[in-house]
């Protein structure tokens, strides 16, 4: 790419995960139809970077690779459903992810690596940006569910795509493995291995009977 590029800084969980939020992006869709987000796989956002030359891409990027490769993997947990308030009567629900001394350690070290000077709240996006009256239709079914969901991170990708392009989609960039073995404290918890994320997921009702997004068996 040799024009001005966007940049993505992103933490994808596993597919169980992905499928897990699908199905609530879904079930929010057949209630308020169609909305931003929706199609989005979900994913951890961390850094947006607009409108940059290949430099960029080139030096900046390739100057991470280190920091980042030495980083260790991450044990996250999506804990129920919170939202964000923005300007003009917009909300954002999102899945919320649970907070402890190690996940803010190992945010902090990922946030100095990227050299992210603002706040950064972790978390994935159900519903983005959606008009008041959408949200008070939605809430009522999210803000009593206890989603609870151990998944690993351990890699970080980049999506780029062109910044004065007619149509310009996300296209995948670079990925960085976090292959570093130094644990922060209590970060796994005594476990060696990746917890497994059962068919549980699919059993799950979502909203109500009304409204319920079946899920057929893999």
């Amino acid at each position: 790419m040799t024009s001005y590029a966007d940049y993505l800084f992103l933490l994808s969980p596993p597919e169980a995960i992905k499928h897990e939020i699908s199905r609530y992006k879904k079930a929010s869709a057949r209630l308020i139809g169609d909305y931003k987000s929706m199609d989005s796989p979900a994913h951890i956002s961390l850094l947006h970077v607009e409108r940059q030359k290949p430099f960029f891409a080139n030096t900046t990027v390739g100057q991470m690779e280190k920091k980042l490769y030495i980083m260790p993997p991450v044990l996250l947990h999506v804990d129920g459903f919170r939202y964000f308030t923005h300007l003009h009567s917009k909300m954002t629900i999102y899945a919320h992810i649970r907070s402890t001394p190690a996940v803010e350690a190992w945010f902090t070290l990922l946030k100095k690596n990227l050299n992210i000077k603002k706040a950064l709240i972790p978390h994935i996006t159900v519903a983005r940006d959606i008009p008041e009256a959408d949200f008070n239709t939605l809430w009522p079914h999210f803000r009593h569910k206890k989603l609870v969901e151990p998944f690993w991170i351990n890699e970080l990708k980049i999506v780029q795509r062109e910044t004065f392009g007619s149509f310009p989609k996300w296209a995948p960039y670079k990925t960085f493995q976090f292959r570093g073995t130094k644990s922060f404290e209590n970060l796994v918890n005594g476990v060696e291995k990746l917890p497994e994320v059962t068919d549980e997921l699919e059993q799950r009702s979502l909203f109500d009977n009304n409204y319920l997004y079946k899920i057929n068996k893999r």
